[in-house]
């Protein structure tokens, strides 16, 4: 077993501005999403729906599978 002198970093440590900024992009998607949703009498159900599906679908697309995990390293 080999000694760890330097204790791990959490995946997000210093990186707050960027962190801060990421979450503020997704969460007024999320938003959007939600104020689309409530379109439906302006632009009619279905567009509406598609509207909010699309923008709620891309919120938690892009954390999820275009920013992934900043802790896990693929080594090829």
């Amino acid at each position: 077993m080999a000694a760890h002198p330097k204790q791990r970093t959490h995946s997000g440590e210093g990186h707050l501005v960027s962190n801060l900024i990421t979450f503020a992009v997704i969460m007024v998607i999320f938003l959007g999403s939600l104020y689309a949703f409530s379109l439906e009498s302006v632009i009619g159900p279905i567009a509406a729906f598609a509207i909010g599906l699309g923008l709620f679908t891309l919120a938690f697309f892009i954390p999820k599978q275009i920013l992934g995990r900043s802790d896990t390293h693929h080594n090829a």
